[in-house]
């Protein structure tokens, strides 16, 4: 016992015996002093309601350790340990209510990052991934039926807001017990070089499995609690892979889903057209396919990256979008239709004719461009993709149930960042400038389609100026 107590330590007074004294027991106190010659604790009462502080000169068996109070001491002094000198500067990449999506919208926020609360963690956010599924989820933040992505990390002023993107990020301060600074985490991060976020708790790893850190993030729908939760890294991972991870795990993911849902919808039709060939998700889409041995896998894209659809040889032929009247329609065929567009929908059906048996939206349908020249009232059938309510339905279906797909995720996931290396450049951002430049390219879909963009805000080049739009 007398190993444990310390100056300042929360006891509660117990084993009193003499008349006079009993009515101390279960009372809380400080310990002020000790121990003395003859082995005695100086306890100052605390709420007692004497003018003046009562002190009692204990034995250690008269006192015990009162655990809740000295957690919150701990967390206390954790707090106190915390603060900076120099405070950090954080770094915010951030897009204005009411200017829309496009470069003019962005816009940067300088801020001092508050201190911790008890049971928080402040994340260095190491790099990022920046890409159109980003912009994606900036798109479904204005319809209700995807929610609000940009709700994960909310933004103090209210004509701001921000999207999430996949990266990596340091635990740097932490006053939560089950979160030791310097642990790693990968997941859903801000666009921002520091983020303060209270744990809602954490989840520990199945065998084989890693653990992960649960972020308490208000107003997140229920089918959205996932994106919460953080990945502990192991020192295992091998550092030349932590870029193609945030590039491209979760557009592989989604992609696996997709032919997930594709077969149990479909069964083992054989034939697929894939637009917007040149998307990282596409391709991840067609590699799922090609891994399943459909038959025939073909690609729709723009001239401009036809050629690149077609080097990387996970079609088994890839026409332009004026070439819709070349497409072969022999076969009973499916349609993956990324660009969202009713009207190319429209003509594919036309092509297709009865063969057609069944039509994915990947998207939110808000952003279907409307249908044009409607010739008939009945198409083939329609569905639109919700990866969230996919997670759902996966886990009742015996084809995934059964078959040992969660497996096959898992080890395929390391062939195709092996063959996206084949064809993918990786490029590296550092500053405000080359940013903007980027999101401009995205957003325009200027960019190059053999290139994904990691990005970092803790580079001397980003604090070189702030752009505003």
């Amino acid at each position: 016992m007398a190993e444990a107590i310390f100056k300042g330590a929360p006891v509660i007074i117990k084993g009193l015996q003499k008349e006079e004294y009993t009515h101390f027991n279960g009372q809380k106190g400080i310990v002020t002093d000790g121990p003395s010659e003859t082995g005695r604790y100086e306890v100052r009462l605390q709420g007692a309601g004497y003018k003046e502080d009562k002190v009692l000169a204990l034995k250690p068996s008269n006192f015990q350790l009162d655990l809740d109070a000295l957690q919150e001491y701990v967390l206390k002094k954790r707090v106190e340990k915390a603060q900076r000198d120099p405070p950090l500067e954080d770094l915010s990449v951030l897009w204005t209510k009411g200017k829309g999506l496009s470069a003019k919208s962005l816009t940067w926020k300088r801020q001092k990052v508050p201190e911790l609360g008890q049971g928080a963690v402040l994340l260095r956010v190491d790099k990022f991934a920046f890409s159109h599924m980003a912009l994606g989820y900036l798109m479904k933040g204005f319809t209700r039926t995807f929610s609000a992505y940009h709700n994960f990390y909310k933004f103090p002023e209210d004509n701001l807001y921000r999207s999430a993107c996949w990266g990596f990020g340091t635990v740097m301060e932490s006053t939560h017990e089950k979160v030791p600074v310097g642990t790693r985490l990968y997941g859903l991060m801000p666009a921002a070089r520091y983020q303060v976020q209270t744990v809602g708790g954490t989840i520990p790893g199945k065998t084989g499995e890693p653990s992960h850190v649960e972020l308490s993030m208000e107003d997140v729908p229920f089918n959205l609690r996932r994106f919460q939760e953080m990945e502990v890294i192991s020192d295992e991972l091998e550092p030349h892979l932590e870029d193609w991870i945030i590039s491209t795990k979760e557009i592989y993911t989604m992609a696996y889903y997709m032919d997930e849902q594709l077969l149990v919808d479909t069964g083992m039709i054989n034939c697929a057209i894939i637009s917007c060939a040149s998307a990282k998700t596409a391709l991840a889409l067609a590699f799922c396919l090609r891994m399943r041995e459909m038959r025939y896998v073909f690609g729709l894209t723009s001239k401009d990256h036809l050629e690149f659809a077609r080097s990387t040889d996970l079609f088994h032929e890839v026409f332009s979008y004026d070439d819709i009247e070349s497409l072969p329609n022999n076969h009973t065929v499916v349609y993956m239709d990324f660009k969202c567009d009713g009207e190319l929908r429209q003509q594919i059906t036309l092509r297709m004719g009865t063969n057609l048996m069944y039509n994915m939206v990947i998207g939110p349908a808000v952003f279907q461009k409307k249908m044009k020249d409607q010739l008939f009232e009945k198409r083939a059938r329609e569905v639109l993709f919700d990866e969230s309510s996919w997670r759902e339905r996966r886990r009742l279906v015996a084809e995934v149930t059964k078959t040992g797909r969660n497996e096959k995720l898992k080890h395929s996931y390391k062939a195709f960042i092996e063959r996206m290396k084949q064809y993918i450049t990786v490029k590296h951002v550092g500053s405000v400038d080359g940013f903007v430049k980027m999101y401009d390219a995205l957003y325009s879909n200027a960019a190059l389609p053999s290139h994904v963009h990691v990005c970092s805000l803790h580079s001397d080049d980003a604090v070189d100026e702030i752009w505003n739009a």
